[in-house]
């Protein structure tokens, strides 16, 4: 029987969905499950969540949990890596630092200086993970699932001979959205999608003889669809092709919308320090979790669509699949470097994973994609060589860093973040970076950057001020049960809305519920949160509505910030200004809604949609300027 080992499995949600997975397939119930992470509080949760979901999944694995990594990986077959380096202080360092330059980011995990001090920081781990796998398991499979992506996988591929494949589910998730957008069943979809990790793009989207593209674009013409993907419909339109990963993250690899400012932020929707608020959302959600290991509540199995516990069966069991991986293109790509990380289709069997040849992509595609490959190889360079120069450089062709700082300011960041952050040898997490002596020059200035407890004080403060704009009060009508996954979407219409909007969309108290559900109170939380699971109690496929009542002295215009978990559409005085089919966790400001408020009350209904585990919502208004 397998054994699976979960390194980083402190990140306690994840491995439990991963463990679900992997069970969810009869071959694998006696499997031997190790589980390791540094955080021993984390590490004890996240074991005990996993027997609970073995329960549930009615398997019995050998489950193992251990601060020791050799101990973990010892025998293993499959080795799962989620580990994040640093954590929400190092986030910090990577938003902060860059942000006194003025350059603002959305997510920074990918690529641009928070990309490349994220995988620097990551390197010794993954260095020392592979070393150790070569020691004790050096026929094990390794299956990445920490970003950013293309750098990590160039970091174990170009130190290690270990088998490795990185995974992402921005490919699969994207599918469903966008055949969601024109009603299509993804399982219908004959498609091909290749490129790098986050940047990959549809390249045929077929359902029989029929070209699904037209359909697409038909449907960006609709502002309800357009409007819950800005910047990827943008995309869309200009390069002919729909990208990936979300339009928070793709703001950030172009020159083309964070440099426009703030007035590009609220038109497109671009949520500056979105990854900072997630992180934030991400302690309350331990909090849920280490309860929920504590009680004996039943534990709902969903499998979820990362391609991991697929991976593991196909290449245990012979029964071939195809999914997309993360792997030197090696010709895959004929208009990417042999040596570049790219994703495309992989077929995986017994043998192994191999890439599909995909062939060369239109060129205004690779344009996209190749500052970010070029940045790909500065990276394993620096780290590999000890090139201070090589961070100058990938910084140099950032799209977002060239369109917002000069030369001079992108070396004087650069250096600030290598101090922020620190070498591995005393103390801080990089590898070296000044290995050689070179002739080009570095700032030549000494940097004392704040502290992480300092920016962790400054981080919090800025949020307490925000959590005041925060609509502390709503009326909630639900739940209102729709029954499954495949009818769950934000469509979903209860009659009370029909009758509310029929009426013209005032007050709630103009229109009565619908049957014997009657409207609750609810106080918002930290960050804005009102919780439904708090008010209503957990209901999975799922819709509820809120009200509340916006008073404002003189006509203006604003934007509204909204967070939702999962799905949300809004209604001001009667009319839709926002929805967003999503499946995702709460965080404050997820969308940015641009609204006019008129004088006087402003009636706001809203409708959340929950597809699976928690749900709930929040809503910011921000305070007239005069």
């Amino acid at each position: 029987m397998i054994k699976v080992a979960f390194i980083g499995a402190g990140s306690v949600v994840f491995s439990k969905n991963l463990t679900g997975d992997i069970l969810s397939f009869p071959e694998f119930g006696s499997a031997t499950l190790s589980y390791m992470d540094i955080d021993e509080e984390r590490l004890e949760v996240g074991a005990a969540l996993c027997r609970k979901m073995a329960k549930a999944c009615g398997a019995s694995p050998t489950i193992l949990a251990t601060t020791d990594r050799r101990k973990a990986l010892e025998g293993a077959d499959f080795v799962i890596n989620m580990v994040q380096i640093g954590g929400f202080d190092s986030t910090l360092v990577d938003f902060e630092i860059p942000r006194k330059y003025g350059l603002n980011f959305t997510i920074a995990d990918t690529t641009g200086p928070g990309g490349v001090f994220r995988a620097l920081r990551t390197f010794p781990l993954l260095k020392g993970l592979t070393t150790d796998m070569m020691a004790v398991c050096p026929r094990a499979v390794l299956l990445n699932y920490s970003n950013p992506m293309s750098m990590n996988m160039q970091t174990i591929t170009r130190t290690s001979d270990i088998r490795a494949v990185g995974l992402c589910h921005s490919v699969q998730g994207t599918l469903n959205q966008i055949m969601g957008y024109i009603n299509v069943n993804p399982e219908d979809v004959d498609f091909v999608c290749a490129g790098i990790n986050h940047m990959a793009f549809y390249l045929r989207l077929m359902k029989g003889a029929e070209d699904l593209y037209p359909k697409l674009f038909g449907a960006m013409g609709r502002a309800e669809v357009y409007n819950t993907n800005k910047v990827r419909f943008e995309l869309m339109k200009r390069l002919g092709h729909f990208v990936t990963e979300s339009s928070e993250h793709n703001a950030e690899y172009s020159p083309h919308f964070i440099p426009r400012g703030k007035g590009y932020y609220a038109k497109y929707d671009v949520p500056i320090d979105e990854y900072l608020r997630r992180c934030d959302g991400i302690v309350d959600e331990f909090e849920r979790m280490k309860t929920l290991a504590a009680n004996d509540s039943p534990m709902d199995v969903h499998k979820s669509p990362e391609y991991g516990s697929t991976i593991i069966h196909s290449m245990s069991t012979g029964k071939p699949s195809v999914v997309y991986g993360n792997m030197p293109n090696r010709g895959a790509i004929s208009n990417l470097p042999d040596d570049a990380i790219a994703e495309a289709p992989t077929l995986v069997d017994r043998a192994g994973l191999q890439f599909t040849t995909v062939g060369a992509l239109p060129p205004q595609l690779i344009g996209y994609m190749q500052p970010h490959v070029t940045q790909h190889e500065l990276f394993i360079r620096a780290a590999l060589e000890g090139r201070r120069d090589h961070i100058y450089q990938a910084a140099m062709f950032d799209p977002l860093t060239a369109a917002t700082l000069t030369l001079d300011q992108i070396v004087d960041m650069c250096d600030e973040l290598i101090a922020g952050h620190g070498f591995e040898g005393k103390g801080g997490f990089l590898p070296p970076l000044d290995a050689k002596k070179l002739l080009i020059p570095s700032s030549g200035k000494t940097f004392n950057p704040p502290t992480p407890k300092q920016l962790r004080q400054s981080w919090d403060d800025a949020q307490k001020q925000s959590e005041d704009e925060f609509i502390p009060s709503f009326k909630i009508l639900g739940p209102f049960q729709i029954g499954s996954r495949e009818k769950t979407s934000v469509n979903f219409a209860a009659p009370f809305e029909q009758a509310y909007l029929k009426a013209g969309g005032a007050a709630v108290e103009t229109v009565a519920p619908v049957g014997a559900l009657k409207w609750i109170t609810a106080q918002s939380g930290k960050r804005g949160f009102v919780s439904l699971d708090g008010v209503l109690g957990g209901h999975e496929f799922a819709a509820a509505y809120a009200y509340a009542e916006i008073d404002s002295v003189h006509p203006r215009e604003t934007v509204l910030g909204v967070g939702s978990d999962d799905g949300v559409v809004i209604w001001l005085n009667g009319q839709e200004v926002h929805r967003h089919d999503a499946h995702r966790g709460y965080s404050a400001g997820n969308d940015q809604v641009p609204v006019y408020l008129k004088a006087g009350k402003n009636h706001l209904l809203l409708k959340i949609i929950n597809y699976t585990a928690g749900w709930g919502f929040g809503v910011s208004v921000p305070r007239p300027t005069h």
